[in-house]
């Protein structure tokens, strides 16, 4: 019970004192609140006074970045105009109201699942059914009205969004992209760990499923990549403030990526040779667990630094001598087919990962 009371006040305490997640989204619901009681306001000066449809239209624009706002403010006019047009022709040509409503609705569902207006369609049968439900949907003026306090609440939604503090999301995708090397580290770590001990069929297993598990980590670097490029379109903030655009961590994430697909790769040759009863040669496992030792240190340095590479370079050397000298003895002393096969795999995984470290791969250049 402590710990549930004590939650708020430290996602609070953080949202003052630190720039992230929880300070952004005490700003959104700041600003939301605003651009709701400025439409509002604004629609007083209209006919019907008593308007939801401004302050909503307005709340749902506040989205997490100005381009995201834009294309909202379109689609959601577009849905109420088309929601309200439909609710006027259906009690216009069916005067019984029950019969009017079931038809909106269904052929307001099926106009809204039009992709073009994505999350936005619904509304189309929605604002139908509340015009008429209302009683109110075979009066031209009143429908007007509606569509006039729609526009007010998505200019005023829009402008609350561009001019005050526009979200960045620049900061969030470096995190991600920290993130993912961190994982890979952590992972690299512990195979070269586990390679000073006696493994199992069982152990590999794992390996393989924690390096699956790499596929989420990367697929979320990838949508905050995208996130921080759609925050930058449109956004005034990078007009008064240039540094804010910090160059996007996408030759990171390339080379994050193809490291991970590379360790599945690994993972999944030692889990498949470790169901034969082929052994494989002890001094090629102290060897790979060195390597690995070597490939780790290098996600350290993507996880602190990103671009900045440091010693990167005389560790890449390093690397790519102990590689050709462990591919040397894998030709020479070869273990059995199941054994031999997933040495070789692994080897080229490992010259795989050094080349695209070093940024000698076609998808680096």
């Amino acid at each position: 019970m402590i710990r549930i009371l004590r939650e708020p006040g430290w996602w609070l305490w953080r949202a003052v004192r630190v720039s992230g997640r929880e300070r952004e989204a005490v700003l959104q619901a700041a600003k939301m609140a605003i651009a709701a009681v400025l439409a509002w306001l604004l629609t007083r000066l209209l006919p019907s006074p008593q308007s939801f449809i401004a302050p909503y239209a307005a709340v749902f624009l506040i989205a997490g970045t100005v381009y995201r706002s834009l294309a909202n403010a379109i689609t959601q006019t577009v849905t109420v105009m088309l929601g309200l047009v439909l609710a006027y022709l259906a009690f216009s040509a069916l005067p019984w109201q029950p019969v009017a409503l079931g038809v909106a609705v269904f052929v307001g569902m099926l106009v809204g699942s039009w992709h073009r207006l994505g999350a936005n369609g619904m509304w189309v049968g929605v604002t139908a059914l509340l015009m008429i439900t209302a009683g109110t949907a075979d009066h031209g003026h009143y429908l007007l009205e509606r569509l006039a306090e729609t526009a007010v609440g998505a200019v005023v939604g829009l402008a609350v969004n561009v001019l005050l503090l526009p979200p960045v999301h620049l900061r969030g995708a470096r995190h991600a992209v920290r993130s993912l090397a961190g994982e890979i580290d952590e992972l690299l770590q512990s195979l070269a760990a586990d390679f000073d001990s006696d493994w199992d069929a069982d152990t590999a297993w794992t390996w393989l499923h924690r390096a699956s598990a790499l596929d989420d980590a990367v697929r979320k670097a990838e949508d905050a990549l995208s996130r921080g490029h759609e925050s930058v379109r449109f956004n005034p903030r990078l007009l008064l403030h240039p540094g804010m655009r910090r160059p996007a961590p996408e030759p990171s994430l390339r080379v994050l990526r193809e490291v991970s697909r590379q360790v599945q790769r690994i993972t999944e040759a030692l889990a498949t040779a470790s169901l034969d009863e082929d052994e494989f040669d002890p001094e090629f496992l102290a060897g790979l667990g060195s390597l690995l030792e070597q490939l780790a240190k290098a996600m350290s340095y993507y996880e602190r630094s990103l671009d900045e590479r440091g010693a990167l370079p005389d560790l890449l050397d390093t690397l790519h001598f102990e590689q050709c000298e462990l591919s040397g003895r894998v030709r020479r002393h070869r273990a059995g087919p199941a054994a031999q096969q997933a040495e070789d795999a692994v080897m080229l995984s490992v010259s795989r990962m050094v080349r695209v470290l070093a940024g000698d791969s076609p998808a680096m250049r």
